[in-house]
């Protein structure tokens, strides 16, 4: 099977959880990071967004669906379990972690406090040459994004203190196992390893003190990062 390509760039929690996914199916890629602010809608007109992976002729779009299309075409590790209720958990977990955790960590990286240290990392993905353009325009919709989803809206000690509890929860929830219903990563794995990755990135020091103040949380992210790297 020829090399993949997979658009986007690995700051993107989606674009890392398709990283990793890759990763632990020995599936050679290519990254390929926007060469201009035309570049998502090339890859990707139906949302504009990324990750988008290039694979055996195709263009599959949103990390879920290719995670799937990846077991369809490498079933072997597979990313959800053979077993239909453990898979279950872990699509259910996988879809909390991309659509729920992503945005305390939004509403954290664009809260006033954090707003110019997430600008400056976001835009420093981009070529030189756009980024005056996309620093007038990117930091103003991501923002407006996360107020739309509601969480943004909060006090930033609320979320916080909010992502101390959804981050409690999930050490309950993964007990003493070394993955989330597995012995082995799966694609909730993959998903939180993401998300956990993004809130320790830099600009939201908040999150990682409460990521800090959880060995047992370091642990598994260092687990997930063993079993995932290249």
């Amino acid at each position: 099977m020829a090399d993949a390509r997979l658009f986007g760039v690995r700051l993107s929690p989606f674009v890392e959880k398709v990283a990793r996914a890759l990763q632990l199916k020995k599936i050679p890629f290519t990254l390929v990071p926007p060469a201009d602010p035309m570049a998502f809608r090339r890859w990707n007109p139906q949302t504009g967004k990324m990750p988008v992976l290039e694979m055996a002729g195709e263009h599959t779009f949103d990390s879920s669906l290719i995670l799937r299309r990846l077991d369809r075409l490498v079933p072997n590790p597979p990313l959800f379990d053979p077993d239909a209720s453990v898979a279950a958990r872990q699509r259910f977990l996988e879809d909390w972690s991309d659509e729920s955790l992503y945005w305390y960590g939004m509403a954290l990286r664009w809260a006033d406090v954090n707003a110019a240290a997430t600008a400056a990392q976001v835009l420093g993905t981009l070529p030189a040459f756009v980024r005056p353009i996309a620093g007038l325009v990117l930091p103003r919709r991501l923002r407006a994004m996360g107020r739309a989803q509601g969480l943004a809206r909060l006090p930033l000690e609320i979320v916080t203190e909010e992502l101390g509890h959804r981050l409690g929860e999930l050490l309950e929830f993964l007990g003493s196992r070394p993955f989330f219903f597995s012995d082995r990563p799966s694609g909730a794995d993959l998903a939180l390893f993401g998300q956990l990755g993004m809130l320790r990135s830099g600009p939201t020091p908040q999150a990682e003190a409460l990521i800090n103040a959880r060995p047992a949380l370091l642990a598994y992210f260092d687990r997930v990062d063993a079993a995932t790297a290249a």
